[in-house]
């Protein structure tokens, strides 16, 4: 299960997990970090979190106004930015505490004060399968005409684990939720 501020419910998608597959084949984490470390009930073992990242591919969204495609039509353009994280095992598992930072900019065409934003987290097995994968909703608020906002989102996945278990081997990871088309507009412009 992966609670949020916002959402707290349990989802998966055979769709989702041979998607994200296909994605974790390629090398698109950016960011991950392993933290290290853990004990479990103060006794001698040293168990490792989970790694965390940020899918380079789903790390920012240009949104456009309907029927629009030039720059004069972006709504808006949101990445995430940076995560922090840490983890903490109990006797039914694992669960890591993920703290995203999200920022927007303004494009021409938006109206209003408020960006909605889509985005997912994923837990990801040692074997490449995704067991867990949430979609979540988010808002950011720009104050009058500044151009630029950001939200903080904070998120966390429990991974369950017989005792004394290790999840080094389990990723968590994030993006925005993307059509085809955004998708394919971010490979384009990362390959740059």
């Amino acid at each position: 299960m992966i609670m949020s501020t916002h959402v707290a419910s349990y989802f998966r998608s055979s769709a989702a997990r041979v998607a994200m597959v296909l994605v974790m084949t390629a090398p698109v984490l950016g960011g991950c970090d392993a933290l290290f470390g853990k004990k479990l009930d103060g006794g001698g073992l040293d168990l490792a979190c989970p790694k965390v990242g940020i899918l380079r591919d789903a790390s920012q969204v240009a949104l456009y106004r309907p029927g629009g495609t030039g720059p004069a039509d972006v709504q808006a353009r949101a990445q995430i930015m940076d995560y922090a994280g840490n983890c903490t095992y109990d006797k039914t598992g694992v669960t890591v505490d993920v703290s995203l930072v999200m920022v927007a900019e303004r494009g021409p065409a938006m109206v209003g004060t408020t960006l909605p934003l889509s985005y997912f987290a994923a837990v990801v097995s040692p074997d490449g399968s995704v067991g867990v994968r949430q979609p979540f909703e988010t808002t950011i608020e720009f104050n009058g005409n500044t151009p630029r906002a950001g939200s903080r989102e904070d998120l966390q996945p429990h991974i369950p684990l017989a005792k004394g278990a290790d999840a080094r081997g389990y990723q968590v990871v994030v993006g925005f939720s993307l059509t085809q088309a955004q998708l394919d507009a971010n490979r384009k412009a990362l390959s740059k």
